[in-house]
């Protein structure tokens, strides 16, 4: 079709695109508002009147409304004549489900007011820390690392990325001919566990800082796991890893650092493998002209806003030529029905 014969766009249709695009903000944040409010905790208890739910999470009846009237839109709740439930998708956000994805709402802080200031680090290529919020990363993640409570719902974040994300590793990967995992810079562990319940013959390790061992040998625990798991303290960049494992896994620790950074973090996780070793990298790849999913493309900007310079979402050629030259070779790239990709990787 030529560029004369392309539909026209008309100047009202374009309005009603761009505004979607520019209010996107009200929707993360009516989510945001309904899981740290309980909204979706209080309604698996059963339906209930904006009024009745008002009284419950305690906001004023009249936004409580407006806040059930928008989540029926986005199809988190559902409504009948005045009663709200809540939807199958919505049901995802309470802690009767599988995994409690409410937990996503930890996106929110502080990672959305950092978004604040995009345009400054487009232009500077660093991230916003320091101008959105008067810290450090380094601040932020040593407060976090000595609070065991903030620690805790920390790791509720990412379980409620990596659970889903390990469940589908499990499926779409052959651990048959393995002994042993381990999941580096794991945190409370989710992608290991969640391979570990699916594979009863494999042993595992959740390698990462003592504070976050701690936390991941609850999850341990609570997975029925205790006699094949355990937990190392091990230094991502110095190293060395415990040794053991023929599997090790990386679950969205490359897209945090820049390249030289991922170099250390792939020689260490070369020099632990035995031959025959498989390296399994978790991560949105994009394609090797940059483009992606909607997700991996939001990604990247928030690569940009958080992490350290040259920190990103990388294309299939750079995961390549990165495992590549840390010795890997057989290289191959899963497409994954979860949110990030499954890079595999062997030693000889």
């Amino acid at each position: 079709m030529t560029t004369d014969q392309r539909p026209s766009l008309t100047t009202v249709e374009a309005l009603n695109r761009l505004l979607d695009l520019a209010t996107g903000h009200c929707v993360s944040q009516a989510f945001f508002a309904a899981c740290n409010l309980g909204v979706f905790e209080e309604l698996s208890k059963g339906p209930a009147t904006a009024e009745e739910l008002s009284q419950k999470i305690r906001i004023h009846a009249l936004g409580c409304r407006r806040l059930l009237m928008a989540l029926d839109h986005l199809g988190l709740v559902e409504r009948e004549n005045q009663r709200f439930r809540n939807s199958e998708l919505g049901s995802y956000c309470t802690s009767s489900s599988p995994v409690n994805l409410a937990a996503l709402s930890g996106i929110g802080t502080p990672f959305y007011h950092m978004f604040e200031f995009l345009v400054d680090a487009l232009k500077e290529n660093s991230p916003r820390w320091e101008q959105a919020l008067g810290v450090s990363s380094e601040d932020v993640f040593g407060a976090l690392y000595a609070d065991p409570a903030r620690l805790r719902q920390f790791a509720q974040l990412m379980n409620a990325l990596s659970i889903p994300e390990g469940a589908e590793i499990a499926r779409r990967f052959d651990f048959t001919p393995h002994q042993c995992i381990m999941d580096v810079a794991g945190g409370p562990g989710g992608i290991a566990v969640q391979i570990g319940v699916q594979h009863p013959h494999l042993r595992g390790i959740i390698m990462d800082m003592a504070p976050v061992c701690r936390v991941a040998e609850e999850y341990i625990q609570a997975c029925g796991l205790a006699g094949r798991f355990t937990t190392a303290a091990a230094d991502l960049f110095a190293g060395p890893y415990p040794p053991g494992a023929d599997v090790l896994v990386l679950g969205h620790i490359l897209h945090d650092w820049n390249d030289d950074n991922c170099r250390r973090i792939l020689r260490n996780c070369f020099q632990t493998l035995p031959a025959a070793g498989v390296l399994l990298v978790s991560e949105q790849a994009l394609n090797n002209d940059f483009s992606g999913s909607s997700l991996a493309l939001r990604g990247d900007l928030t690569m940009l806003v958080v992490c350290e310079s040259g920190a990103r979402e990388r294309s299939e050629a750079e995961y390549r030529s990165l495992l590549e030259e840390a010795g890997f070779h057989e290289v191959e790239i899963l497409r994954m029905e979860a949110p990030r990709d499954l890079i595999v990787a062997r030693k000889r």
